[in-house]
Protein backbone atom coordinates (compact mmCIF):
# COMPACT_ATOMS: atom_id res chain seq x y z
CA UNK A 1 0.00 0.00 0.00
CA UNK A 2 1.38 3.20 -1.32
CA UNK A 3 2.04 6.23 0.97
CA UNK A 4 0.52 8.34 -1.84
CA UNK A 5 -2.39 6.53 -1.81
CA UNK A 6 -3.33 7.29 1.72
CA UNK A 7 -2.11 10.91 1.64
CA UNK A 8 -5.48 12.11 1.02
CA UNK A 9 -7.65 9.34 2.81
CA UNK A 10 -7.79 12.22 5.35
CA UNK A 11 -10.08 14.55 3.59
CA UNK A 12 -12.10 11.72 2.20
CA UNK A 13 -13.28 10.73 5.16
CA UNK A 14 -14.16 14.50 5.85
CA UNK A 15 -16.83 14.27 2.93
CA UNK A 16 -19.84 12.45 5.18
CA UNK A 17 -19.40 15.03 8.00
CA UNK A 18 -19.33 17.62 5.41
CA UNK A 19 -22.63 16.38 3.78
CA UNK A 20 -24.91 16.86 6.94
CA UNK A 21 -23.50 20.55 7.39
CA UNK A 22 -23.99 21.41 3.52
CA UNK A 23 -27.79 20.29 3.42
CA UNK A 24 -28.74 23.49 5.89
CA UNK A 25 -26.58 26.02 3.64
CA UNK A 26 -28.74 25.15 0.46
CA UNK A 27 -25.62 22.88 -0.86
CA UNK A 28 -26.26 20.56 -3.36
CA UNK A 29 -27.17 17.29 -3.55
CA UNK A 30 -24.62 14.62 -4.19
CA UNK A 31 -24.35 10.46 -3.22
CA UNK A 32 -21.43 9.61 -1.09
CA UNK A 33 -21.24 6.07 -1.60
CA UNK A 34 -20.44 3.49 1.52
CA UNK A 35 -18.11 0.77 1.82
CA UNK A 36 -14.55 2.31 1.98
CA UNK A 37 -12.05 1.06 4.62
CA UNK A 38 -9.72 3.05 7.27
CA UNK A 39 -5.97 2.70 6.68
CA UNK A 40 -3.65 0.46 8.68
CA UNK A 41 -1.27 3.72 8.85
CA UNK A 42 -1.07 6.98 9.12
CA UNK A 43 1.30 9.84 6.79
CA UNK A 44 1.01 12.89 8.42
CA UNK A 45 4.20 14.56 6.87
CA UNK A 46 3.37 13.14 3.10
CA UNK A 47 -0.47 14.90 3.72
CA UNK A 48 1.14 17.90 4.86
CA UNK A 49 3.51 18.26 1.82
CA UNK A 50 0.54 17.58 -0.50
CA UNK A 51 -2.46 19.00 0.80
CA UNK A 52 -2.57 22.55 -0.75
CA UNK A 53 -2.37 25.38 1.86
CA UNK A 54 -3.79 28.80 2.41
CA UNK A 55 -0.84 30.54 1.14
CA UNK A 56 -0.12 28.78 -1.91
CA UNK A 57 0.42 30.26 -5.26
CA UNK A 58 -2.22 29.16 -7.81
CA UNK A 59 -0.04 27.32 -9.93
CA UNK A 60 1.07 25.21 -6.94
CA UNK A 61 -2.47 24.57 -5.84
CA UNK A 62 -3.47 23.61 -9.32
CA UNK A 63 -0.23 21.25 -9.45
CA UNK A 64 -1.28 19.82 -6.20
CA UNK A 65 -4.99 18.93 -7.38
CA UNK A 66 -3.75 17.51 -11.14
CA UNK A 67 -1.76 15.11 -8.71
CA UNK A 68 -4.76 13.57 -8.22
CA UNK A 69 -6.52 13.86 -11.42
CA UNK A 70 -8.45 17.27 -11.08
CA UNK A 71 -8.34 19.76 -13.71
CA UNK A 72 -8.54 23.85 -13.11
CA UNK A 73 -12.20 24.50 -13.68
CA UNK A 74 -12.77 21.21 -10.61
CA UNK A 75 -10.28 22.59 -8.35
CA UNK A 76 -12.09 26.40 -8.48
CA UNK A 77 -15.43 24.29 -8.06
CA UNK A 78 -14.00 22.26 -4.87
CA UNK A 79 -12.69 25.70 -3.61
CA UNK A 80 -16.02 27.04 -3.48
CA UNK A 81 -16.51 24.62 -0.19
CA UNK A 82 -15.23 27.82 1.33
CA UNK A 83 -18.48 29.28 1.31
CA UNK A 84 -19.02 27.91 4.53
CA UNK A 85 -16.83 27.50 7.54
CA UNK A 86 -14.57 29.28 9.96
CA UNK A 87 -10.37 30.05 9.45
CA UNK A 88 -8.09 30.34 12.18
CA UNK A 89 -6.67 34.47 12.03
CA UNK A 90 -3.34 32.74 12.11
CA UNK A 91 -3.65 31.56 8.96
CA UNK A 92 -3.97 35.12 7.12
CA UNK A 93 -2.10 37.32 9.76
CA UNK A 94 0.70 37.66 7.36
CA UNK A 95 -1.52 38.84 4.53
CA UNK A 96 -3.46 41.74 6.87
CA UNK A 97 0.16 42.92 8.57
CA UNK A 98 3.42 41.59 7.33
CA UNK A 99 2.77 40.16 3.91
CA UNK A 100 6.10 38.55 2.40
CA UNK A 101 7.99 40.27 5.24
CA UNK A 102 7.30 43.72 3.60
CA UNK A 103 5.01 45.17 6.89
CA UNK A 104 2.72 46.03 4.78
CA UNK A 105 -1.00 43.93 3.65
CA UNK A 106 -1.48 42.06 0.53
CA UNK A 107 -1.99 44.37 -2.05
CA UNK A 108 -4.27 41.82 -3.59
CA UNK A 109 -7.12 42.28 -0.83
CA UNK A 110 -9.19 45.76 -1.46
CA UNK A 111 -9.25 48.48 1.39
CA UNK A 112 -12.93 47.67 2.65
CA UNK A 113 -12.08 44.03 2.96
CA UNK A 114 -8.89 44.63 4.90
CA UNK A 115 -10.25 46.94 7.42
CA UNK A 116 -12.77 44.74 8.23
CA UNK A 117 -10.65 41.66 8.42
CA UNK A 118 -8.74 43.06 10.58
CA UNK A 119 -11.48 44.31 12.87
CA UNK A 120 -11.80 40.05 13.28
CA UNK A 121 -8.10 39.35 13.11
CA UNK A 122 -6.00 41.61 15.32
CA UNK A 123 -2.41 42.20 15.29
CA UNK A 124 -0.16 40.11 17.47
CA UNK A 125 3.35 40.25 18.20
CA UNK A 126 3.97 36.86 17.86
CA UNK A 127 5.85 35.38 14.52
CA UNK A 128 2.91 35.05 12.06
CA UNK A 129 5.23 32.70 10.55
CA UNK A 130 5.92 30.33 13.73
CA UNK A 131 1.69 30.91 14.48
CA UNK A 132 1.06 29.81 10.68
CA UNK A 133 3.15 26.33 11.55
CA UNK A 134 1.78 25.39 14.65
CA UNK A 135 -1.81 26.22 13.69
CA UNK A 136 -0.94 23.55 10.96
CA UNK A 137 -0.31 21.25 13.70
CA UNK A 138 -3.25 22.28 16.33
CA UNK A 139 -7.08 21.91 16.23
CA UNK A 140 -7.59 25.02 18.21
CA UNK A 141 -9.06 28.02 16.23
CA UNK A 142 -8.07 31.13 18.62
CA UNK A 143 -9.72 33.82 17.08
CA UNK A 144 -11.09 33.29 13.74
CA UNK A 145 -12.97 34.82 10.71
CA UNK A 146 -16.24 32.94 8.76
CA UNK A 147 -15.07 32.35 5.14
CA UNK A 148 -19.41 33.63 4.52
CA UNK A 149 -17.91 36.77 7.53
CA UNK A 150 -19.58 39.87 5.90
CA UNK A 151 -16.68 42.24 5.22
CA UNK A 152 -18.63 45.55 3.95
CA UNK A 153 -21.66 46.65 2.09
CA UNK A 154 -19.64 46.46 -1.06
CA UNK A 155 -18.75 43.08 -0.79
CA UNK A 156 -20.65 40.18 -1.00
CA UNK A 157 -21.90 37.99 1.85
CA UNK A 158 -23.93 34.98 2.93
CA UNK A 159 -24.24 32.08 5.02
CA UNK A 160 -25.42 30.08 2.42
CA UNK A 161 -24.46 27.80 -0.24
CA UNK A 162 -24.06 30.03 -3.01
CA UNK A 163 -21.80 32.43 -5.06
CA UNK A 164 -21.02 34.92 -2.81
CA UNK A 165 -17.61 33.58 -2.46
CA UNK A 166 -17.00 33.83 -5.86
CA UNK A 167 -18.23 37.08 -5.33
CA UNK A 168 -15.52 37.98 -3.19
CA UNK A 169 -12.84 37.06 -5.19
CA UNK A 170 -14.04 39.39 -7.95
CA UNK A 171 -13.74 42.49 -5.37
CA UNK A 172 -10.57 41.49 -3.80
CA UNK A 173 -12.42 39.73 -0.68
CA UNK A 174 -10.73 36.88 -0.77
CA UNK A 175 -9.86 35.67 2.72
CA UNK A 176 -7.03 33.11 2.41
CA UNK A 177 -3.81 34.24 -0.15
CA UNK A 178 -4.96 30.75 -2.20
CA UNK A 179 -8.47 31.75 -2.07
CA UNK A 180 -7.26 35.32 -3.78
CA UNK A 181 -4.71 33.52 -5.99
CA UNK A 182 -7.67 32.43 -8.28
CA UNK A 183 -7.85 35.75 -9.52
CA UNK A 184 -3.77 35.35 -10.53
CA UNK A 185 -3.86 33.25 -13.95
CA UNK A 186 -6.40 33.52 -16.30
CA UNK A 187 -7.59 30.07 -16.56
CA UNK A 188 -8.87 30.29 -13.16
CA UNK A 189 -10.31 33.70 -13.01
CA UNK A 190 -12.32 32.96 -16.18
CA UNK A 191 -14.00 29.96 -14.16
CA UNK A 192 -14.66 32.46 -11.00
CA UNK A 193 -16.30 34.78 -12.92
CA UNK A 194 -18.21 32.37 -14.73
CA UNK A 195 -19.63 30.57 -11.29
CA UNK A 196 -19.90 33.91 -10.02
CA UNK A 197 -22.71 35.36 -12.86
CA UNK A 198 -25.80 33.03 -12.36
CA UNK A 199 -27.55 32.10 -9.38
CA UNK A 200 -25.04 29.86 -8.21
CA UNK A 201 -26.62 26.96 -10.05
CA UNK A 202 -23.51 26.20 -12.41
CA UNK A 203 -21.71 25.92 -9.46
CA UNK A 204 -23.57 23.90 -7.54
CA UNK A 205 -23.85 21.67 -10.18
CA UNK A 206 -20.39 21.52 -10.56
CA UNK A 207 -19.23 21.27 -7.17
CA UNK A 208 -21.63 18.11 -6.60
CA UNK A 209 -20.02 16.23 -9.35
CA UNK A 210 -16.30 17.38 -8.30
CA UNK A 211 -17.55 16.37 -5.29
CA UNK A 212 -18.53 12.65 -5.72
CA UNK A 213 -15.00 12.37 -7.74
CA UNK A 214 -13.47 13.37 -4.76
CA UNK A 215 -15.19 11.10 -2.18
CA UNK A 216 -13.75 7.78 -4.42
CA UNK A 217 -10.19 8.81 -4.80
CA UNK A 218 -7.90 6.15 -3.69
CA UNK A 219 -10.47 4.59 -1.34
CA UNK A 220 -9.79 1.55 -0.10
CA UNK A 221 -12.36 -1.33 -0.10
CA UNK A 222 -12.64 -5.25 0.22
CA UNK A 223 -9.67 -6.64 1.97
CA UNK A 224 -7.84 -4.43 1.75
CA UNK A 225 -7.26 -1.86 5.02
CA UNK A 226 -9.55 -2.10 7.90
CA UNK A 227 -12.60 -0.79 10.08
CA UNK A 228 -11.51 1.57 12.84
CA UNK A 229 -13.58 1.19 15.75
CA UNK A 230 -12.30 4.65 16.80
CA UNK A 231 -11.60 7.13 13.77
CA UNK A 232 -8.55 8.34 15.43
CA UNK A 233 -6.39 4.65 16.40
CA UNK A 234 -5.50 1.98 14.00
CA UNK A 235 -6.70 -1.17 15.39
CA UNK A 236 -4.21 -3.23 17.09
CA UNK A 237 -2.87 -6.03 15.64
CA UNK A 238 -2.59 -7.78 18.64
Amino acid sequence: MSNTKNTWMLLVLLISVFLSLRNPAGGPFYPVFTGRRDSTESFYEEAMAEIPRPDDIVNQTLHLFALRGFNPRETVALLGGHNIGKIGCEFIQNRLYNFSGTGQPDPTISPDALNEMRLNCTESNNSSNDRFHAAMRSRGMGESISFHQRLSSSLSSGAGFDTHYYDSLLKGGGILFADQQLMAEENTARVVRAYASDDGSTFRADFARVMVKLSTLSVLTGSQGQIRLNCSMPVSSK
